[in-house]
């Protein structure tokens, strides 16, 4: 096996299990959502790496949330994914060529690289939302405006400052990546 592919796939691991870790620890709020670093996770994880190994990581870290109990609260995908708030669970894979479409623009700035990356983690952002609100609006019998007051709103300050971060830092890992994986 080539440096190149074993470097990617330990990669992919690490993310996976970053994901994971990153999942269980919520704060609950007010309501029905808690505050997570899922979204976070899976924006880093995009940033940083190529599609394929992003998309990978974030497959293996559903595939154990479905028995795992590492999705936000503690809970598995058998009670997570089919409940209200599981659209934003399923939203990930969705998130994740989003994201790394806005990456693979080609940019000698380092500066309008992490812009791009921003953008495109605002656009999976937008993403998750939706599919998650949609999901939550049906499965609650909610109307889709009361949905975004409740899933929305409380938490799109919180994931500005995620997503910024995600974009800067996963912009710094990825050109360090592409380093070690020359070696």
């Amino acid at each position: 096996m080539s440096h190149k592919k074993l470097t990617r796939m330990l990669t992919a691991a690490i993310f996976a299990a970053f994901l994971c870790l990153c999942s269980p620890l919520a704060i609950p709020l007010s309501g029905p959502i808690p505050f997570a670093l899922q979204i976070f996770a899976v924006m880093l994880c995009a940033v940083t790496l190529d599609w394929a190994a992003a998309q990978l990581s974030v497959l293996v870290y559903l595939g154990l949330g479905l028995f795992l109990p590492i999705f936000s609260g503690g809970n598995t995908g058998l009670s997570a994914i089919p409940g209200p708030t599981g659209g934003y669970i399923w939203s990930y894979l969705l998130m994740v060529p989003v994201i790394t479409l806005f990456r693979r623009i080609p940019v000698k700035n380092r500066r309008l690289e992490i812009l791009l990356a921003f953008g495109g983690c605002l656009a999976g952002m937008a993403l998750c939302y939706l599919c998650g609100t949609a999901q939550f609006s049906l499965v609650t019998n909610s109307d889709f405006a009361h949905s975004l007051s409740v899933c929305v709103v409380p938490f799109v300050g919180f994931d500005l400052i995620k997503a910024a971060v995600a974009a800067l830092l996963g912009v710094t890992l990825s050109s360090g990546l592409r380093n070690l994986q020359k070696g």
